[in-house]
C-alpha cells in the first residue's frame, strides 16, 4: 500500500505556477490535506500534471528525491536487506499488495541483471504515465544502489519504450550515456556483481522488524486489495500454471466459480486478464530474457508455437520474428 510520504513528496516539487493556475491540482491538494486515500490522490496528481504540461520533467525530478532510507517502511525493508538479491526476493513476494500501476520483472543473464517495467493491468497506458513510472522507479533503483552498495554505480544500459523527451540531458545526469528511447521494453541493466555485495545499510534486527510489520499488514489488509490487480500479479508470478483458471483460483484461495464471480463483478473475464499478462510476458521472454519463440510460447501457456504467433500478431501487429528483428535481437527464433 502506498505510504503517504510519496504524494507529499510529489506535492513539494510541483511547480508553483501549476499549483496556482490548475484548478484540478488545487482540488487534489485540498483532498490530500483532508486525508483522502493516498493511492487515489497520487495517481490523479500525476495525471493532472501531465494534462497541464505533457512535456513535464516531473518524473525525473521526483526520482532524484527517492532516497530509500528516507521513504516508507517497505523501502526500509529493502535497504536493510543483506544484499540486492534478497531485497529483490522480497519485492517479488509482496509486490501485489502495493497497488502500483506497473509490474517489475527481474532477470539474470550472462552476468547482467536487468529490471523491466511492464504495464499488465490495463489494455492501454498513456505514454506520460509510462514515462513517469519508468523515471521514478529506475531513479529509485539507481539511488538505492548508490546509497547502499556503490556510490560510483552506473547502469550498463537504459531502454525506454517512449519518445525521447525534451529534457534528455537530465537522463544522462541520472543514468549515464547508454540510453535508448523508443525501445520495445523499459529496461535497466547493470553488472550482476552488485547483487551480492553486502549493503552498507544492512541491519538484521531492523530488517526483521520492518519485515514482520510488512507481513502482518499483508495478512490484515489482503482482502482490501483490488482483486483484478492481485489476480494479474498472481498470473505473472506463477505462470505457466496460473494460466489454468482452476489453478489460479486455488492460488487465490477461492473456487473457480468465485473467481468468475469476482471478475464478472468488475466486468472482466479470465481470458481478458490472462491476455493482459501474456502480452507483457511475451516481451519479457523475447526481449529481456532473449529466449526462443517456442520457449516463450510454452511459458505463456500456449499448446503450440503457432497459437502464440497468432496471439502475438494480434497484440503487436507483427509476428514475433519481425518484432525481434525490429528490436535488433537475433536469437529469438525457435
Amino acid at each position: 500500500m502506498l505510504d503517504d510520504i510519496y504524494p507529499r513528496l510529489l506535492l513539494e516539487i510541483i511547480p508553483e505556477e501549476l499549483k496556482l493556475n490548475s484548478l484540478g491540482i488545487q482540488r487534489l491538494i485540498s483532498e490530500h490535506n483532508a486525508d483522502h486515500d493516498s493511492n487515489a490522490v497520487y495517481g490523479k496528481l500525476i495525471k493532472s500534471i501531465y494534462s497541464a504540461q505533457p512535456n513535464s520533467d516531473i518524473g525525473i525530478r521526483y526520482g532524484r528525491y527517492l532516497s530509500p532510507s528516507n521513504l516508507c517502511d517497505f523501502s526500509r525493508i529493502l535497504i536493510t536487506s543483506q544484499n540486492l538479491r534478497s531485497a529483490f526476493d522480497i519485492i517479488e513476494r509482496t509486490y501485489y499488495v502495493h497497488g502500483a500501476s506497473y509490474y517489475p520483472f527481474i532477470s539474470h543473464r550472462k552476468g547482467v541483471t536487468s529490471i523491466s517495467i511492464t504495464f499488465p493491468f490495463k489494455t492501454r497506458v498513456h505514454p506520460c504515465q509510462r514515462r513517469f513510472c519508468a523515471e521514478a522507479s529506475f531513479s529509485y533503483i539507481v539511488n538505492a544502489i548508490r546509497e547502499a552498495v556503490d556510490t560510483n554505480f552506473q547502469p550498463l544500459r537504459l531502454c525506454l519504450d517512449y519518445d525521447k523527451p525534451t529534457y534528455e540531458d537530465e537522463y544522462q545526469k541520472s543514468f549515464g550515456e547508454q540510453i535508448q528511447f523508443n525501445a520495445p521494453l523499459c529496461l535497466l541493466e547493470f553488472d550482476e556483481k552488485y547483487l551480492y555485495q553486502t549493503m552498507s545499510s544492512y541491519n538484521p534486527a531492523l530488517h526483521q522488524m520492518y519485515l514482520n510489520k510488512c507481513l502482518d499488514n499483508l495478512r490484515l489488509t489482503d482482502r482490501q486489495h483490488n482483486f483484478e490487480h492481485k489476480a494479474v500479479c498472481f498470473l505473472l508470478q506463477h505462470h505457466p500454471e496460473s494460466f489454468n483458471s482452476k489453478k489460479l483460483a486455488t492460488m487465490l484461495n477461492i473456487s473457480v466459480r468465485g473467481l468468475q464471480k469476482k471478475l464478472n463483478k468488475q466486468e472482466l473475464s479470465f481470458s481478458h486478464i490472462a491476455n493482459l499478462a501474456r502480452r507483457e510476458l511475451a516481451k519479457i521472454y523475447l526481449i529481456q530474457k532473449q529466449q526462443s519463440i517456442d520457449y516463450a510460447a510454452e511459458q505463456l501457456g500456449f499448446q503450440t508455437s503457432s497459437g502464440f504467433r497468432r496471439f502475438f500478431k494480434a497484440e503487436f501487429e507483427v509476428n514475433p520474428a519481425e518484432y525481434l528483428k525490429q528490436a535488433g535481437i537475433q536469437n529469438g527464433t525457435s
